[in-house]
């Protein structure tokens, strides 16, 4: 029977948080030196902005636009040099491809490094959907590009979401679309006592099982 998946990205398919965590650091060692320990123990995984505001400790912080810029020139510049797929992914992904399964992409990274990545690893043809915060002129989190994704094309209705945060899981459940955890990836720490789990995986491959 065929499915359809929806998957995050930065530790779901991908392992990005040396590169990630490293821009953070650098940045913040500048322009706040006094918020390092924040900026090294930060969630990898919510919108730019929002992290950025949590490092720094003040959503409104007059440093922010100066920071994201910092960290979008620091981080597009290097990402390809400090992003690996997980283990099986590109394996995985094929296999979903050649079955004929109906796969997209909904991430809070930008646009930009994504289709980059993807195209560096040859994998945009897997995907007929590719959403980021930033795709459309009004940023939108994660729940909003789900239904995007399900209102350009009915079969991801009935999709599943693969994903490593808190996050992920919320914004699948409020969009009625089962939830696989990725626990290999950034979420481990955080409380998931009220995120409902379809199924957890500890290796992609688990999903040709499904």
């Amino acid at each position: 029977m065929s499915k359809a998946w929806i998957f995050d990205f930065d530790g779901t398919l991908v392992h990005s948080e040396a590169a990630i965590t490293q821009c953070f650091q650098r940045i913040t060692q500048k322009l706040a030196p006094h918020r390092l320990d924040i900026a090294k123990h930060v969630l990898i995984g919510p919108p730019l902005r929002q992290t950025v505001g949590e490092i720094l400790g003040d959503q409104g912080h007059p440093l922010i636009d100066e920071f994201v810029s910092a960290f979008i020139e620091m981080h597009d510049d290097d990402v390809l040099n400090h992003t690996t797929p997980y283990p099986s992914a590109h394996e995985t992904l094929t296999r979903l491809y050649n079955q004929g399964q109906k796969m997209a992409i909904a991430t809070n990274k930008r646009l930009a490094p994504t289709i980059k990545i993807l195209q560096h690893f040859s994998w945009e043809q897997f995907f007929l959907m590719v959403k980021c915060s930033d795709s459309e002129a009004v940023i939108r989190d994660k729940h909003q590009m789900i239904q995007a994704i399900q209102k350009q094309d009915s079969d991801f209705k009935n999709a599943y979401f693969v994903g490593d945060t808190v996050g992920d899981g919320l914004s699948a459940n409020s969009s009625n679309t089962p939830f696989v955890k990725a626990s290999y990836g950034y979420g481990k720490k955080q409380d998931w006592s009220g995120v409902a789990i379809h199924k957890n995986i500890n290796n992609l491959d688990e999903l040709l099982f499904l």
